[in-house]
């Protein structure tokens, strides 16, 4: 049985051109990768294709002073 939550599609435009990616001649693919959210993206409009990855957490060293 499916769920009946609503979902929302954070990505929604070309990083590129700024065009919508909802449109139904361009590509989104939403996927996993451990706990990050990554979308796959190829506009139809100026042809940009690449992955976005939502990152919840960074962990960075502190970097030392000169």
């Amino acid at each position: 049985m499916s769920d009946s939550k609503n979902y929302e599609i954070k990505l929604k435009y070309c990083p590129n051109c700024g065009e919508s990616l909802l449109k139904s001649s361009s590509l989104l693919n939403e996927y996993w990768i451990s706990d990050d959210t990554a979308y796959f993206c190829w506009c139809s409009e100026c042809s940009w294709k690449g992955e976005i990855v939502e990152v919840k957490r960074v962990t960075a060293p502190e970097l030392a002073s000169v």
